[in-house]
């Protein structure tokens, strides 16, 4: 029954659908860009961004032996990263409707200027300062992007380092919940 309610909203639709699928692959875009990218905690309902691959290095378990304090800032800088994402995402979604109801927003990738110099001069500096934004995200909290993209290929095939930093995340975001 679920899916032919489904069909029939997507029928009635079809442009919120391809408006919405479009946003999202434009903000996926502009996250990789950024070394930035969604996923979940396994048995989370919450969603946590990740960072992209930024070169094709293997570790090993020597190599991924993080301290305490860099998994700490990294989970730090993945949370305030995703604050902003979420922010941008509905900021660019609200001014690409103003200008075009209905229509799709491009993709956006902030190291390729020409991706951003076609878009709509409001939406342009929204995603020029998420750019900059997320960079300095990442300097703020005592990182390096290289050592921020480290930490990402690293945890990507070493199970160990990736509970380790579930479990960061998971204390941050309960440390948040309980301050507020």
């Amino acid at each position: 029954m679920k899916i032919k309610a489904l069909f029939c909203a997507v029928q009635l639709y079809p442009h919120r659908l391809i408006s919405q699928s479009l946003l999202v692959a434009t903000l996926s875009t502009l996250g990789l860009m950024m070394g930035v990218i969604p996923t979940r905690l396994s048995n989370s309902l919450l969603p946590v961004f990740d960072t992209a691959v930024q070169a094709q290095e293997s570790f090993t378990d020597e190599e991924a032996n993080f301290t305490n304090e860099e998994i700490t800032k990294y989970s730090t800088t993945v949370l305030q990263i995703e604050d902003l994402r979420i922010g941008v995402y509905r900021e660019i979604q609200n001014e690409f409707q103003k200008q075009s109801p209905g229509g799709s927003i491009p993709p956006i990738i902030c190291n390729q200027k020409s991706s951003v110099n076609t878009l709509p001069r409001n939406i342009k500096v929204i995603a020029v300062n998420y750019c900059n934004q997320a960079k300095k995200i990442i300097n703020s909290n005592d990182m390096t992007v290289t050592l921020f993209n480290q930490i990402t290929m690293a945890q990507k095939i070493n199970q160990t380092l990736r509970e380790r930093i579930q479990e960061e995340l998971l204390r941050l975001q309960q440390e948040q919940t309980n301050s507020q």
